[in-house]
Formats: C-alpha cells, structure tokens, sequence
C-alpha cells in the first residue's frame, strides 16, 4: 500500500510539472506590471550569437496592451560587419488589430508592424508582430543592435485583450559577416513548480500513507 500511495505521488508531482512547463508567455491583468526575461546563445558558423531581453507590461487595458522591450547584444563580434541584432518578433493571441511603436532616436529598433506572411523571415513560423531596425523585418540597411550595446522600446497594442494574452513565439533575427539568420528564442530554463493542486494531493497522499505506516506497526 506504501508503495502505490507513493507511486501516486510522483505522478501526481509529474502533473504540477507539466502545468508549470508551458512554451507561451502569460501575460495577465490580475498581476500589474508583468515581466518575462529569456536569454539566447546561437552558434551560426564561426560566430556566437548570444544576448538577453526583458519583456515588461506596463499597461494592460480591456482593449489596449503596452509592452516594453529591452534587448541586450552580448555576442562578442562587435563593429562593422559584427553580429547585429536587426529584427525582433513575436506571436500574440488573442490577436492585435493594430501596433504603435515608440523609441529614442538612439539607434536599435526604429519601426515595428505586423508580419505579412506570418514569420520572421522564414525561420521562426507564428510571428505576427515585428520591430525592426532597417526598411523592414527582412532588415536592411546598417542599422540594429550592434555587438555589446542594447536597446529599449515601447509597443502600444490595440486589441479585444480581455484578461489575459499570450506571447508565443519569440523570435530574433542577425546579421553577421557570414549572412542573415533567424531563429526562436526558447522560455528561460526556470525549473517550475508543482502547482496548487498537486502539492494538495500530494499532502493527502502523504498523510494516508503515514496513517497506514502506523496501522500496520501497531497490528505486527
């Protein structure tokens, strides 16, 4: 009996994981001001494309949704014909009926819009919502965020938002000396948790397995 009590609480511990474990960003109006950082480290031939970035909800209406991005460039190849860091994309649901995008005049993103053919490029399939440094998401132009420097701007995203949206996927796209790449950037490696529900059970479960522990010494 002590053994399927606790065969039964690795599964159910095996449920709290996998409800913790979603690719999709979650963005919700019950929690303010959200924040979701991911980290990338792509090889593409000889370079090492790697950065971070920080996705912020500093506003979240029934029907308008603004979002700040940080993107820093840490890959090691800097000046003219280094790794820059030229487009920037995601997918959204439910979907955006129309995009504003703000920025200093510093460099970095300059532009954001929709995806026409729902990529970022031709590599990371789902994006609908681009920012961009050159003419448009293909990039272009000798524009972006250089090697070592960073960039912060502001979407305000019009749409019938709800109580909650969800941000999946994220993509990037480089330019290096060697060409163009586009590729996903994946959820940080955060070990989730075992959900409300699943540590109740479990609580349950060990509960009745001390009980029957006692019984059965009490009977020998």
């Amino acid at each position: 009996m002590i053994k399927k009590a606790l065969l039964g609480a690795a599964l159910f511990a095996g449920l709290g994981l996998a409800s913790g474990a979603s690719q999709a960003v979650m963005l919700s109006s019950a929690l303010g001001n959200n924040s979701y950082s991911f980290s990338w480290n792509q090889a593409f031939g000889s370079y090492a494309l790697t950065g971070n970035g920080v996705l912020t909800v500093s506003g979240f209406g029934t029907n308008q949704l603004r979002i700040e991005f940080t993107l820093n460039n840490t890959s090691p190849n800097a000046g003219q014909g280094g790794d820059r860091l030229t487009s920037f994309g995601f997918g959204i649901d439910p979907n955006a009926t129309r995009v504003q995008f703000s920025d200093d005049a510093d460099g970095g993103m300059r532009r954001a819009g929709f995806v026409s053919n729902g990529t970022l490029v031709s590599n990371v399939a789902g994006v609908e919502i681009c920012g961009y440094s050159g003419s448009n998401c293909s990039g272009g132009s000798n524009g972006g965020i250089w090697a070592g420097m960073s960039d912060t701007f502001r979407l305000l995203l019009d749409g019938a938002w709800g109580d909650s949206v969800n941000i999946d996927p994220i993509g990037l796209r480089y330019q290096t000396g060697s060409g163009s790449i586009s590729f996903e950037v994946p959820p940080s490696a955060n070990v989730p948790e075992p959900g409300p529900l699943a540590l109740f059970l479990l609580g349950l479960i060990g509960l009745g397995a001390r009980g029957r522990l006692q019984s059965s010494r009490s009977t020998a």
